[in-house]
């Protein structure tokens, strides 16, 4: 053992006897143990705070606070923080409650009678047709949120019948094929071709 290694151990354990050091060393190992925990629990919370944020929309996440506040007697701060809101956003109160169930209804009404009308006709009949001024923006978060959307029809496969196999001529004049060919001079002229082939021996019947 050191010199350096000596006196470090006494001035951590000197005047203490055997049992207090073995009490000693038990603390430390215990809180080496919660410190560890609470990394791990800090961890899942935050994993579990990013989802939120990510999955849940700000609505949602509010109705959740101002619920925890109800019935948890949770402070609003500890609250914002756990779902990712601002106080502001905690107290916020929609002010044009009146207009977004008007378009709503109006969504419903057009929806049911063209049921082939999807967001754009909806909005160019209520823009165009009716004179309503809304924004395109809040229409279709309002459409979204009615679950109006089009299901749209996946194309049907069709179903192809296996191909016959091709007939293998057996004698001379069984069978012929004829095909045009054409071709490039080399000062530009082109020209064209008749050929027929037997298909038996591949002789070339006719070329013109």
């Amino acid at each position: 053992m050191s010199s350096a290694t000596f006196y470090k151990w006494r001035a951590k354990f000197g005047g203490m006897d055997a049992s207090m050091m073995a009490r000693l060393k038990e603390l430390e190992d215990e809180n080496r143990r919660l410190k560890k925990m609470y990394a791990e629990e800090r961890l899942k919370a935050d994993i579990l705070k990013e989802a939120i944020e990510k999955v849940v929309k700000p609505s949602r996440r509010r109705e959740m606070a101002q619920k925890a506040v109800m019935e948890k007697h949770v402070s609003i701060r500890l609250a914002c923080w756990m779902f990712s809101i601002s106080e502001n956003c905690y107290r916020y109160q929609a002010k044009l409650r009146g207009e977004n169930d008007q378009i709503a209804d109006w969504l419903i009404t057009l929806t049911h009678n063209q049921r082939n009308w999807g967001f754009g006709l909806c909005f160019l009949h209520l823009r165009n047709v009716k004179g309503f001024r809304w924004n395109h923006k809040r229409v279709y978060r309002i459409y979204r949120e009615l679950e109006l959307n089009l299901r749209i029809k996946p194309k049907k496969r069709l179903i192809r019948e296996k191909p016959e196999p091709l007939a293998v001529p057996e004698t001379i004049n069984d069978s012929w094929s004829m095909d045009f060919m054409h071709d490039q001079l080399s000062d530009g002229r082109r020209y064209r071709l008749l050929n027929v082939i037997d298909d038996f021996n591949r002789k070339v019947l006719v070329s013109k």
